[in-house]
């Protein structure tokens, strides 16, 4: 959606960086400070800011001992259980510093994999704002790589043109795409919905029907090595409203229990007494 609003042409260039060793450069004060740039849209409670940063007291253990940083026991670590939300937290925070030398519409961040759409591009104005990109985030502790003058980009799962506006899906060299058997311990309703979720993400980053007949045959391969025999099919976009579903809001404050589904579970939880649940 992004790039389909974003301006396209011959003079339109793409700025690509990604932030080095993002996860451990974040530092207890750059984490205070995109904490106190959320609180401005959200109440984050001091409790909440005392657990998020507990959460950070990393350690490890090797046949008996402790080991941890020199200098700090703080570290947002890969893989631990709010390290992406962390990550994704400052990353907004490092988006609103962006917008000192540049609109919004124009940047965007997933992670450590940055992008940004320039018009009218021109080698003195990219070398300009590679500097200027590097130093917001020098001055908060972290080291970017920056390539400019970009007319076509891999990004994520797409691929991206700025002159002529099309965009197919990527995949790296030698990744091959695995999903779950259609014989596996999974909620049905999962299984049997595993085919259109692929086929609607295909056809979201096809700009036509063209590019995701170029790009399934990968996606259709794997499919039937899980036992799946869907064919798939592009999905035209629509811009009308109205084709959105619209979630209804809850007015009851009610907590759902969802218990982990599998198969060798026969028990009906219906029909189990609610004492046993207390």
């Amino acid at each position: 959606e992004w790039f389909n609003t974003s301006p396209k042409g011959e003079k339109s260039r793409f700025i690509q960086f990604d932030i080095v060793e993002f996860y451990p450069s974040i530092t207890e004060q750059l984490l205070d400070k995109a904490i106190d740039f959320a609180s401005q849209y959200t109440t984050i409670s001091e409790q909440d800011i005392n657990i998020i940063k507990h959460a950070k007291n990393s350690l490890l253990f090797h046949h008996g001992t402790g080991w941890e940083k020199k200098d700090r026991t703080f570290d947002v670590t890969m893989g631990s259980y709010d390290g992406a939300e962390t990550c994704e937290l400052v990353g907004l925070y490092m988006l609103h510093q962006l917008q000192q030398i540049m609109p919004p519409h124009l940047i965007g961040l997933y992670r450590d994999d940055g992008l940004a759409m320039i018009p009218a591009a021109n080698g003195p104005k990219m070398d300009k704002l590679r500097k200027q990109i590097g130093s917001v985030f020098k001055k908060e502790g972290l080291k970017i790589t920056v390539t400019t003058n970009l007319v076509e980009v891999n990004f994520l799962d797409v691929t991206l043109n700025a002159v002529n506006g099309r965009y197919c899906p990527y995949r790296k060299p030698n990744d091959h795409p695995l999903y779950i058997n259609a014989q596996s311990n999974h909620p049905p309703n999962i299984i049997k919905q595993l085919p259109k979720m692929i086929t609607k993400r295909l056809s979201d980053i096809s700009c036509d029907a063209e590019e995701f007949n170029k790009a399934k045959g990968a996606y259709e391969q794997a499919l039937r090595s899980s036992g799946y025999d869907e064919k798939m099919e592009y999905i035209e976009k629509t811009s009308n409203p109205a084709d959105s579903k619209v979630r209804r809001k809850r007015t009851r404050n009610i907590i759902w229990y969802n218990p982990p589904y599998s198969l060798n579970v026969t028990t009906k939880k219906k029909k189990v007494p609610t004492a046993t649940l207390r």
